[in-house]
């Protein structure tokens, strides 16, 4: 990408006016892969705290869409461009993995957000807070990168 500082500040105030790490980390990329923010924004929107389950944490579900706009394959029999998605794909996640430590937001929180219990202890303890911004940041990194293959 072309100005990573400028689009990785945009990410996060994104993410700090309480947009979810998917759509800070998916609007990241969105305008260059041809992509309004707005339309981003509204695509990402259901898969910020592991689509609310605590699973895979919104900032890879983020990127993985991000990098099927550039990298994606539309025709069923187009083993070349499934390919080079996936490849695309573990890439993100070997990184991804490599620089914090998992890919779900339970693991990565070390709390579940869809146990009311837990939920309230990730918010008092303001953990996404602390943590999450971080991810975001290392999301958009890696994205970059990937992008610029």
């Amino acid at each position: 990408m072309s100005d990573v500082m400028t689009t990785q500040k945009a990410a996060w105030k994104l993410f700090e006016q309480g947009y979810n790490c998917a759509q800070a980390v998916f609007s990241h990329a969105a305008e260059e892969l041809g992509l309004d923010e707005e339309e981003a924004l509204k695509i990402a929107s259901g898969f910020g705290g592991g689509m609310l389950l605590g699973e895979m944490c919104g900032c890879v579900t983020g990127a993985i869409m991000a990098l099927g706009l550039k990298y994606g394959f539309s025709e069923p029999n187009d083993s070349i461009g499934k390919g080079i998605a996936n490849e695309k794909t573990m890439e993100f996640l070997r990184k991804f993995k490599e620089k914090n430590g998992a890919h779900r937001c339970k693991d990565l929180l070390g709390m579940d957000v869809s146990i009311p219990e837990e939920k309230m202890k990730i918010s008092q303890e303001g953990l996404i807070e602390k943590k999450c911004p971080g991810f975001v940041s290392s999301a958009c990194e890696i994205l970059d990168e990937l992008l610029d293959d």
